[in-house]
C-alpha cells in the first residue's frame, strides 16, 4: 500500500506543479506569489536577503510575514532561478502530506487499507487544492510538518519531532499557536515534559513574532494584520460577550465555512472533533476577521484547518472501529468498508464541483490557457535588464521580480519600465481596470515614457528620459 501512495502523491505532484506553472505563464499569479517569489531571491542572489519592495523601495520581508522557510528554500533556485520553483516545491511538500496521513492512519487504526483511503481523501480534499494552486505560501507547507510532527510523536521519535516542529513554526507566525496545541496532546498521551516544553514554546515563539520582531521591522510598529481584526458589520459588542461569540460562532457566514470545510469528508470528522483543537488557532483567525475570504477554500487560509480536520477523520475512524468491535464484532470490517463508501462518495463528489482542476464544470479555465500572446509578452518581460526598475499591476508582477526595484501598481510611477494588463485576471472578475486604463492614456501622452509592446490587453512603456 505503500508503493500506491507513493504513486499517489507522484501523480499529484506532476498534476498541481504543471497546472501552477501554467496558471502563472497565463498571467494568474499574483501579489503574493512575487512577495514570496522576490523574497527567496534576494536571499540566495543578493546583498539585501529576504527583502521585498515595498510602496518606497526595499524593505524586509518581515514587514508583512515571517515566513523564514522561504530562506532554506532559496538555494533550490541554484538548481532552476525560475519562479516555477516555487511552485513545484510547494505541491511536492503538501503532496508529501498523504505519505504522513498514511503512517498516522496506519499507526493508529492498523489497517493498510483505510491509511491509502485517507490519504487519497487528503489529496482530493478542494481546499487543499486550491491552496496548492492560489500562488504560493510558506503556510502551505506547515500542514504536511505539522502533520508529520504528529507521526513523529506517536512514534516517539523525539528529534524527527523537533525537527518538523521547526519547519512548521518557520512557515508563519501563527503556525508556532499550532504547534503548542500539538504539545497539549503530547503531554496528556506521550510525554509531559516534551509536551510541556512544545507547548510553552510555541506560545513564546508566536509571541516573539508576533509583538516583537515583525512590529519592529512595521511602519506602524504593529502586526499589520490586527487591521484585520476588529468590529465587523453588524457586529453588537453591546449585547454581552457570549453573545457576541454566538454571533460570529453561529453566523450565517461560519455555518458555511465549517459546511465547506467538513464536507470533503462527508462530515465524519465531528466524531472526532477533539483533535481540531491543534487548528483552532487558525479557525478562530479565520472567524474573528472581517475579510470574508478568510472563511471560505478558495485561498490560503484554511491550510491550517486541514491539519486538525484530518487528524479528526483519523479519530472518527478509530471510534467507529472500536464500537463495532464492541457491538458488532462479526460485522466490524463491513461497517468500516461502508463507511469508507460513504466518506469516498462525498470526497469525490466535492472534488468534482468545487476542485480547482480542469475537471470540475465550474472552474474558470481561463487561468490554464496560455495564448501565443501570453507565451510572446512573457519573452518580452525577460528582455527587461536586471538592473532596471520595473513597476507593474499585480497579475504580472511575479514575472518581474528577479530585481531589486519591482514595485506594484499603483506604487513606482517612476520606474524603469511599467508592464500593466488592462483586465483583471481573477477568477471570475474579467473586467476592464480602472487605474490602469487611465494609466496607459496617461503614459501615451508623456514624452518621458514609449510604448514598446502591445498586444491584447497587455502594455509594456519604457522611460526615455528622467522625469
Amino acid at each position: 500500500m505503500k508503493r500506491l501512495v507513493i504513486i499517489l502523491i507522484l501523480v499529484y505532484v506532476a498534476v498541481f506543479s504543471y497546472l501552477s506553472i501554467r496558471r502563472h505563464n497565463a498571467f494568474y499569479s499574483s501579489y503574493d506569489l512575487a512577495n514570496m517569489d522576490q523574497a527567496t531571491w534576494t536571499t540566495i542572489f543578493s546583498n539585501k536577503p529576504f527583502s521585498v519592495t515595498g510602496k518606497e523601495g526595499l524593505v524586509s520581508r518581515l514587514n508583512f510575514h515571517s515566513d523564514f522557510i522561504l530562506v532554506l528554500l532559496s538555494p533550490f533556485y541554484l538548481i532552476w532561478n525560475d519562479v516555477g520553483m516555487l511552485l513545484i516545491l510547494q505541491s511536492v511538500v503538501i503532496g508529501l502530506g498523504a505519505l504522513a496521513v498514511y503512517k498516522i492512519s496506519q499507526k493508529v487504526l492498523k489497517r493498510d487499507w483505510l491509511a491509502f483511503l485517507l490519504a487519497l481523501v487528503y489529496l482530493l480534499n478542494p481546499g487543499l487544492e486550491w491552496t496548492n494552486m492560489y500562488d504560493f505560501h510558506g503556510v502551505s507547507m506547515a500542514m504536511t510538518f505539522l502533520l508529520f510532527m504528529v507521526y513523529y510523536a506517536l512514534e516517539k521519535k523525539w528529534w524527527w519531532y523537533l525537527i518538523f516542529g521547526v519547519l512548521a513554526m518557520l512557515t508563519k507566525e501563527q503556525v508556532p499557536l499550532m504547534v503548542s496545541m500539538i504539545g497539549i496532546f503530547v503531554f496528556f498521551f506521550r510525554n509531559k515534559k516534551i509536551g510541556l516544553i512544545t507547548f510553552l514554546s510555541g506560545f513564546l515563539v508566536f509571541g516573539l513574532l508576533v509583538f516583537i520582531v515583525i512590529p519592529s521591522f512595521s511602519e506602524t510598529g504593529s502586526h499589520w494584520a490586527w487591521d484585520w481584526f476588529g468590529k465587523r458589520e453588524n457586529d453588537d459588542l453591546d449585547t454581552g460577550i457570549l453573545e457576541y461569540v454566538r454571533s460570529i460562532v453561529l453566523s450565517k457566514d461560519a455555518l458555511n465555512y465549517y459546511y465547506m470545510l467538513l464536507r470533503p469528508f462527508g462530515f465524519l470528522p465531528i466524531l472526532g472533533i477533539p483533535m481540531v483543537l491543534i487548528s483552532s488557532p487558525d479557525l478562530v483567525i479565520n472567524l474573528l476577521s472581517y475579510q470574508a475570504q478568510m472563511r471560505g477554500i478558495t485561498m490560503h487560509y484554511d491550510s491550517g484547518m486541514v491539519v486538525g480536520i484530518i487528524l479528526s477523520l483519523i479519530l472518527a475512524f478509530w471510534l467507529i472501529d472500536k464500537v463495532l468491535k464492541k457491538i458488532f464484532p462479526k460485522l466490524t470490517l463491513l461497517g468500516l468498508v461502508l463507511v469508507s463508501v460513504w466518506l469516498l462518495y462525498w470526497a469525490v463528489k466535492t472534488n468534482y464541483y468545487y476542485s480547482p482542476l480542469p475537471t470540475t464544470p465550474s472552474v474558470w479555465r481561463w487561468m490554464y490557457q496560455v495564448t501565443e500572446v501570453e507565451t510572446e509578452f512573457k519573452q518580452v518581460l525577460k528582455r527587461i535588464p536586471k538592473k532596471a526598475s520595473t513597476a507593474s499591476s499585480s497579475e504580472i508582477r511575479p514575472h518581474l521580480t528577479h530585481r531589486l526595484e519591482s514595485y506594484n501598481l499603483p506604487n513606482g510611477l517612476d520606474s524603469d519600465y511599467i508592464a500593466m494588463t488592462s483586465r483583471n485576471r481573477i477568477v471570475g472578475d474579467n473586467f476592464e481596470k480602472g487605474f490602469e486604463t487611465s494609466l496607459i492614456e496617461k503614459l501615451n501622452q508623456d514624452e518621458n515614457y514609449q510604448q514598446i509592446y502591445q498586444k491584447g490587453d497587455y502594455y509594456l512603456f519604457r522611460r526615455v528620459s528622467e522625469n
